[in-house]
């Protein structure tokens, strides 16, 4: 085994590969959304980090 293969196996080693499955069962609208849906989430959560940082000064 060469010296990428190691790393390759190191980094396999961490992945949920059931999490990748599950993906792929979702129709490419129902990646969009989840994507957008997770965009949306991190604009709330920016606006709310936002407003907490202006609060404490």
């Amino acid at each position: 085994m060469n010296s990428i293969d190691e790393i390759i196996e190191l980094y396999k080693r961490d992945v949920d590969v059931t999490l990748i499955d599950e993906c792929l069962k979702r129709t490419v609208e129902e990646r969009l959304r989840a994507l957008q849906d997770f965009g949306e989430a991190i604009d709330q959560l920016r606006a709310q980090t936002a407003k907490a940082i202006d609060k404490s000064k």
